[in-house]
């Protein structure tokens, strides 16, 4: 038998706090036809010699990547990048990201193969490695978390999650939120928070006063959740804002916002800026101006069959526009190339 048709033994390298090594590496490897797959943080000496691992995959850096000659030794290389690498200056991790930057780059160069989320970073990364494919984010409806169970409320719950790095896009909100005390039954929901550190804090208390407008709407704080854990956030969401900064780095994201509201069937209103309107076909109502977020806001508060059908659509959209068996089929013989190579 072939080697690319006999079942694919593949090392993933991930920490269980992240969320890129969530959507990239483990919940991917979950889902692979045709293999056998060990994720960890840090392989035991038991670990690599149980089984000889065609495939180690991982999300930007690992512990495989300081010596390159041993670790080509051992494995065919799979980097996965799911971000841009060069950040931009208001990024909190602005400063002080220039080596982390040039071993992105160093691992990019070194290995066997490189997968992206979506075609701009792929363009950027083909000038140091032309063995580049796209494999978009993927989520795997009705599997483990992303099930359509939902808390009932008697409000109408507008609902964001991320982390604290996303404050500037926030800040898109901070007017338009000021005018939301004129809807009636509503309440704010902040899916993400965290206190753990006074760095952190700041930023995300900075996050919730312009989400609440200064805690004048009633609101409620989720404490940030396990990326296995992490949809439970959405089960109080009946409308998902997404707000995003326009520049180029921001375009290099993915659209995984729409695919997990898709998930529990939520409505999405979205800043009308790349990556988002890469997929003008989505059932979204689309922000074009600072003065649609209150407009579409006021409809769907007030319209909960509209709500109810778009949650729906966008639920259909996503399943078959980024279906996950798919997309994972995809990744399948990509690998199976790269080990047949």
């Amino acid at each position: 038998m072939d080697k690319a048709d006999k079942i694919i033994q593949v090392l993933g390298i991930t920490q269980k706090m992240s969320g890129c090594g969530w959507h990239r590496v483990m919940l991917p490897l979950s889902f692979l036809p045709d293999s056998y797959n060990h994720v960890c943080n840090v392989p035991t000496k038991e670990i690599l010699e149980e089984r000889q691992f065609d495939i180690l995959l991982y999300n930007r850096f690992s512990q495989f990547d300081i010596d390159w000659d041993e670790t080509k030794q051992h494995f065919k290389v799979v980097m996965d990048l799911d971000d841009d690498w060069e950040l931009p200056y208001n990024h909190p991790l602005y400063y002080g990201y220039e080596a982390h930057k040039k071993r992105i780059i160093n691992n990019i160069f070194n290995a066997d193969l490189v997968t992206c989320t979506n075609a701009r970073i792929a363009d950027k990364v083909s000038k140091y490695n032309k063995n580049v494919i796209v494999l978009p984010n993927c989520i795997p409806y009705g599997e483990h978390q992303y099930n359509a169970d939902k808390y009932d409320s008697d409000k109408t719950r507008i609902f964001w999650a991320g982390g604290s790095t996303h404050l500037e896009d926030i800040k898109l909100l901070a007017n338009p939120f000021k005018r939301l005390t004129a809807l009636k039954d509503i309440e704010m929901v902040l899916g993400g928070y965290t206190d753990t550190d006074p760095v952190s804090k700041s930023y995300w208390d900075k996050i919730h006063s312009m989400f609440t407008n200064g805690g004048k709407l009633a609101n409620r704080k989720l404490i940030s959740e396990l990326p296995s854990n992490y949809m439970e956030h959405f089960k109080h969401a009946d409308i998902m804002v997404v707000p995003l900064q326009e520049s180029p780095w921001h375009a290099s994201k993915s659209n995984l916002k729409l695919l997990e509201a898709a998930a529990k069937r939520v409505a999405v209103i979205v800043s009308d800026v790349e990556p988002y309107n890469l997929d003008k076909d989505a059932p979204v109502l689309w922000v074009k101006n600072q003065a649609d977020w209150f407009k579409h806001l006021s409809y769907l508060v007030n319209n909960p069959d509209e709500r109810i059908k778009m949650g729906n659509d966008l639920f259909e959209w996503a399943k078959n526009k980024y279906n996950h068996e798919r997309i994972n089929k995809a990744r399948r013989s990509a690998f199976a190339d790269l080990v047949k190579a």
